[in-house]
């Protein structure tokens, strides 16, 4: 048995690539024009190969109409990518929020519910600094003294005032005056506002949210999942506010 001759085309098993024809090229093309029609490349090199064929002293209207085209179609994919991007930050925060939710839920004790909104909401949603606050009357904020912790007591109508006597149910901005001794960090430049009801008769809060990036919160992002929040800080607060004990 001999082998001679045979070893290295044996290895070889790169597969020869067959020579088109012009011909051929042509037929292809004629049958599937939507290969040349949906490729924006290869229109635009047919395009400009035409256009070469009228000399430089003639203008190509076809050729400005082409170039105009594949400036909106670029302008197009941008636009896409950046809905895409949106959605998918969207989406993050949107998972952010419900988690920060279902922990508030498993509170067994309003202690419990107070340590999970001011450890656990921090660091699900990605900010530095969160306080509870809750318009109290005089007497008996008075009573308070020391590190107030999450739960922060504010005089009746700050909440008003913080909002710019406005009935927004959140305020995405830089960090304004009156909040910023509210903060549980002293280099917070941006915070965001969340307008709570805790029913008739009750007093409001607002649940306040601080990050030292100062483009954290803007007032060109949407806050609607922050009103979700709010509102389901609202109704799990007024429960335990419901109980004797803590009255």
């Amino acid at each position: 048995m001999s082998s001679e001759g045979t070893g290295s085309e044996a290895l070889d098993r790169t597969p020869r690539r067959a020579k088109l024809g012009r011909n051929a090229v042509r037929n292809y093309i004629l049958e599937n024009p939507a290969v040349v029609l949906d490729d924006a490349e290869v229109s635009a090199t047919l395009v400009d190969l035409a256009a070469q064929r009228y000399g430089s002293n003639v203008v190509s209207l076809q050729s400005a109409v082409m170039a105009k085209m594949r400036e909106r179609l670029r302008a197009v994919e941008i636009e896409r990518e950046e809905m895409l991007d949106a959605a998918e930050a969207n989406l993050v925060s949107m998972n952010q929020v419900h988690d920060a939710i279902l922990h508030m839920l498993e509170a067994p004790s309003f202690q419990d519910f107070i340590d999970i909104v001011g450890a656990q909401f921090g660091e699900l949603l990605v900010v530095d600094s969160v306080r509870l606050c809750v318009e109290t009357p005089p007497a008996k904020e008075a009573e308070r003294t020391g590190d107030i912790g999450t739960l922060c007591p504010i005089a009746p109508g700050s909440v008003n005032t913080f909002f710019h006597g406005a009935p927004w149910g959140v305020s995405l901005r830089a960090v304004e005056e009156p909040t910023r001794a509210l903060h549980t960090d002293g280099e917070i430049e941006s915070e965001a506002l969340v307008r709570l009801d805790f029913g008739p008769g009750s007093q409001p809060g607002v649940l306040l949210f601080g990050a030292r990036d100062c483009d954290r919160f803007h007032d060109e992002q949407g806050g609607d999942l922050l009103v979700f929040l709010g509102g389901a800080v609202s109704r799990v607060m007024r429960h335990w506010l419901d109980e004797p004990e803590i009255v």
